[in-house]
């Protein structure tokens, strides 16, 4: 005779309990939510709409679109997996320390397909919580999958991306192996410039073209940010201001106390290569910022060939260690364009294996017979072991040199001399 084998009654509590607490908390959630549609709740979490360990694509979408105020992603048992999303106006996502925004893996196929985009938005905070200063908050995309057969080839598959935004705070976070930029702020079809963004404390790693591309922004400081291991497609970069459009806007651009290292390609780039003169002149400005061990140059300045714009490039503390390239590199910028100041700045070991660059590199207009110039040096140290010169100057054109001042202090093999910026002769 089979025997019916019947739960203790100990066991019969625990689930009753069980069953009536998940009801009560699934009501209790639902009340929560509620509140926040009504409007009586500006701060919410994330799991209050849910959570889907495999997909939670409309989960976030919703709790984002509810517009509270204030919505922690906060952490679960496994990361938040997700498809692109869609971001709003006036609203500030926290990441909980240890929580993860991870792109969904065999997703992302359309080409400009990003993690998260904002679009004409306004008053947006992204950060990670202050208790670790957000280096556990991560977000994080598949970089390999997307450079595979299976996916068309693309170099905008971002992690954050805003296009004619204002007022943006991006803080305390890890961007990771994303499909284009960790970063980028480009614009809408209506052009108009990101204004008033701030980003800080964010370490921009392992990403696919670069670590922060900034096409038009006004009011724009970046500090305390590490750019690194960039390697993909070019140009490589750890951040690179690159416009799109005349129309375009590089202005009062800061970055301070900012790292990029070990990255394919050069450090910190400035291409404006598609403004003119009569694009607003650029003002930018990188202060107390460390180029380290990059694949090309520390800082390279490629302006457009044919009508380059003008404006204030100003490099201030800088520091340059171990890059294969120069520590700057200068191309297309006359004499009456753009203003460049190198000023209380160390180039130590540049291009130590490479037989084209040294230390300084200035290549002048192929267009026109205006002479290229207008760089300016003020107590600024080459530190360079290597016999040869610490300065290369191309001019094919044969349009020389002019409104080039100051004086480079070399350190070669332990001794020091102070020498003229520019020799008489050119290469």
């Amino acid at each position: 005779m089979n025997r019916v084998l019947r739960p203790a009654p100990l066991v019969l509590s625990v689930l009753f309990w069980t069953l009536v607490f998940s009801q009560a908390q699934g009501f209790a959630q639902s009340e929560l939510v509620r509140e926040v549609l009504e409007g009586t709740r500006n701060e919410a979490r994330a799991s209050w709409w849910g959570f889907n360990p495999t997909n939670s694509t409309a989960i976030l979408q919703v709790a984002i679109n509810s517009r509270v105020r204030k919505l922690v992603i906060d952490r679960q048992e496994s990361a938040w997996i997700t498809d692109p999303l869609t971001g709003v106006s006036n609203q500030e996502l926290v990441f909980e320390a240890q929580s993860e925004l991870v792109a969904l893996k065999g997703s992302f196929r359309p080409k400009g397909a990003c993690l998260l985009s904002f679009r004409e938005c306004q008053n947006v905070i992204i950060r990670g919580e202050k208790e670790d200063g957000g280096k556990s908050a991560r977000v994080r995309m598949h970089k390999e999958d997307y450079l595979s057969h299976a996916y068309e080839k693309s170099e905008w598959r971002h992690g954050l991306a805003f296009y004619s935004c204002h007022g943006v705070l991006i803080q305390d976070l890890a961007i990771e192996q994303s499909g284009g930029d960790a970063i980028y702020l480009g614009t809408t079809d209506a052009k108009k410039p990101n204004r008033d963004i701030v980003i800080r404390r964010v370490d921009c790693n392992d990403n696919h073209r670069q670590g922060i591309s900034v096409i038009s922004a006004e009011n724009l400081l970046i500090e305390h940010c590490l750019l690194r291991n960039t390697r993909g497609t070019a140009p490589q970069s750890g951040i690179d201001f690159e416009p799109n459009h005349p129309e375009d806007s590089l202005i009062n651009c800061v970055m301070r106390h900012c790292v990029a290292e070990s990255n394919a390609g050069t450090g910190f780039q400035i291409c404006p290569q598609s403004m003119s003169s009569r694009s607003k002149p650029i003002s930018i400005t990188l202060e107390h910022c460390v180029s380290r061990g990059n694949k090309q140059h520390a800082i390279h300045l490629c302006s457009a060939p044919k009508d380059p714009p003008g404006g204030h490039l100003r490099i201030a503390h800088f520091l340059s260690v171990n890059d294969s390239m120069c520590g700057l590199s200068v191309q297309f910028n006359p004499y009456d364009a753009l203003r460049i100041d190198l000023e209380d700045s160390l180039i130590r070991d540049s291009a130590r294996n490479d037989s084209f660059f040294p230390p300084l590199y200035v290549e002048g207009m192929n267009s026109d017979s205006r002479p290229a110039g207008n760089i300016h040096f003020k107590r600024v140290t080459i530190k360079d072991d290597i016999d040869r010169p610490f300065i290369k100057i191309s001019d094919r054109k044969g349009n020389g040199l002019r409104n080039i001042t100051g004086e480079i202090i070399l350190e070669r093999n332990g001794q020091r001399k102070q020498v003229a910026a520019v020799p008489s002769q050119t290469q």
